[in-house]
């Protein structure tokens, strides 16, 4: 954020000069006319021309200084905005796995949305407000003392009360701020769920349940607000009190002054009139804590996630390997991952497993064994704590992210799909990918004719996580952006687990044209579904418990065995 406020510095610096331009002119224009009133006091004749022509070019200097000010002041505020929400959205791509598990998405929607506009209204409201109030005071400070140094000691006396009172108001403030940011991420983090959800919910009758989750977060939410407001306001009136104080006594001074003879008629309104224009700038400035610390509660939740490591961008490794027969694809040796930083909750407790190029391997086991966290591993979406990770030969610290991950295609019984057209979503997996290379892909995907008889073809939207088709279809498509990215190693995750039987033979015929020739691992939930791999892992405890080819799990009767058995 620092960073972009400098690169724009110089959209800044223009508004300074311009602000301070247009203070100079209401001040040398408000003490010519303090000047000519003395003269008409004074009885000497006054020539009206010899005034107009000056005011006239003041007022030009003055309207071209106020636009030019607020071109460069919302220039920056935009610029700036764009690039830290540019930034901000960058770097969270780069964020590791861990980072979107542990925040929910409400909160990353909410510092994405919320928190950056409010740091934009820091720089297009806030800050050149206060700048604005520095340059007024300051010019019309320097005017005064000129005129009267003793007004400015009268002025400026009852004003640390206000930096008490500013002081207090703005950390209870602050707190509330806190309190209401961390509600709205509750909000959107339900609001999404029961969007995301809703089927379920609405089968299951959850209206109710969700509504009421959703009315109090949003009653806090509210409660929250009343009081920020009531605090707000109270600083409010405060302020208006406070400042009434010494403007009083600065009118009277004023007066006592002029009586005196030691300011003139003509400098007592000129007095006037730029008290009346520093005198809510004064204000602000004390009060401008208050808006300062509000921000300054989004300002760091933004901070939060530019403090957070990025993926690792080192490797010396950056070109895609294919397979080899001659070196094994994957090999684990005593590999140990927990997901949380303690690493008192072992998923993976000296997993070792080789898999040689070309084979069709398979990871069998129950629920919360270990198995989909090895595919998480394989790609490193995850680090792992200690072990030995090799692919292609070489130690998976040696490849750069980009390259690693592009030595594998992932097809998954959970399909993701952007909410494009099919072309799009086809297209993923290759880039700059050709009209024929997409066709291609998916014919062999067996998707081709479906997509033929739609009204727009390719250009078909598939709606949210491509809602608008079959779960046959989804994974379909997703076994096409598989063929066109044509990865070395296939990642199975039971891709016909969750389709009909029709469906069911469509993708296994995909599968088993993309499957030629590439590196096979499978994680397997029907056993049947795995009794041709060239070898199965039963995963058990983290570990390799079993290992060996149907026919050989089942002469073993072991963990294997008893798992077929039960179907």
């Amino acid at each position: 954020m620092v960073k972009a406020g400098l690169r724009n510095g110089y959209m800044l610096l223009l508004f300074i000069v311009f602000s301070f331009i247009l203070n100079e002119v209401i001040i040398v224009g408000n003490d010519f006319i303090a000047k000519a009133t003395d003269l008409l006091l004074s009885g000497e004749q006054v020539y009206f021309a010899e005034f107009i022509t000056p005011l006239f070019w003041m007022i030009v200097l003055g309207t071209v200084a106020a636009y030019l000010k607020s071109i460069f002041g919302n220039h920056y505020s935009a610029m700036v905005q764009k690039e830290v929400r540019t930034s901000l959205e960058r770097h969270l791509l780069q964020l590791p796995f861990s980072y979107f598990d542990e925040k929910g998405t409400g909160s990353i929607i909410t510092r994405l949305i919320s928190d950056i506009e409010e740091m934009g209204r820091f720089f297009s409201e806030i800050l050149p407000s206060f700048l604005i109030n520095i340059i007024t005071v300051m010019t019309a400070t320097v005017y005064l003392i000129e005129m009267d140094a003793m007004l400015i000691i009268v002025l400026f006396a009852s004003y640390p009360i206000m930096l008490i009172v500013a002081d207090r108001l703005s950390k209870k403030l602050a707190e509330l701020t806190k309190k209401l940011r961390t509600h709205m991420d509750e909000r959107t983090e339900k609001a999404y769920d029961a969007i995301q959800g809703i089927m379920v919910g609405r089968s299951y009758n959850l209206y109710e349940l969700q509504k009421q989750k959703i009315d109090t977060i949003i009653d806090n939410m509210v409660a929250q607000a009343c009081k920020s407001t009531r605090i707000s306001s109270l600083g409010w009136v405060l302020k208006n009190v406070i400042t009434t104080i010494p403007v009083i006594c600065c009118y009277l001074f004023a007066l006592y002054e002029t009586r005196q003879g030691r300011i003139t008629v003509g400098e007592m309104m000129a007095f006037t009139v730029i008290l009346s224009r520093i005198l809510y700038p004064i204000g602000d400035i004390v009060f401008c804590a208050n808006d300062i610390r509000e921000v300054g509660v989004a300002l760091k939740r933004i901070q939060e996630i530019y403090k957070q490591k990025k993926e690792r961008a080192d490797g010396s490794i950056h070109k895609r390997f294919e397979n080899d027969k001659n070196i094994p694809a994957v090999e684990w040796q005593n590999v140990n991952f927990s997901y949380d930083d303690s690493k008192e909750h072992s998923v993976l407790n000296g997993m070792s497993f080789s898999i040689e190029a070309g084979e069709q391997i398979a990871f069998v086991g129950g629920s919360g064994e270990g198995k989909t966290t090895i595919f998480k591993l394989l790609c490193g979406f995850y680090e792992k704590n200690n072990g030995q990770y090799m692919l292609f030969g070489h130690s998976f610290e040696e490849w750069n992210l980009e390259a690693a991950r592009n030595c594998f295609s992932e097809v998954s019984q959970n399909v993701f799909l952007f909410p494009e057209t099919i072309r799009q979503n086809v297209a993923c997996g290759k880039e700059n990918a050709t009209e024929e290379e997409i066709i291609e892909a998916c014919k062999n995907a067996n998707i081709h004719d479906f997509i033929m008889q739609l009204p727009n073809g390719y250009e078909t939207m598939v709606g949210e996580r491509g809602v608008l088709l079959s779960g046959g279809q989804r994974q379909r498509i997703s076994i096409a952006r598989a063929f066109l990215k044509d990865a070395p190693i296939l990642l199975l995750d039971e891709p016909t687990a969750s389709v009909d039987v029709e469906a069911e033979q469509k993708i296994q015929e995909a599968i088993e044209r993309i499957a030629a020739g590439r590196t096979v691992i499978i994680i397997a939930h029907r056993l049947s579904t795995v009794k041709d791999a060239n070898r199965i892992y039963v995963v058990s405890g983290g570990k390799v418990a079993e290992m060996g080819t149907h026919q050989e799990l089942l002469e073993k009767q072991g963990i294997y065995a008893q798992m077929y058995a039960k179907g």
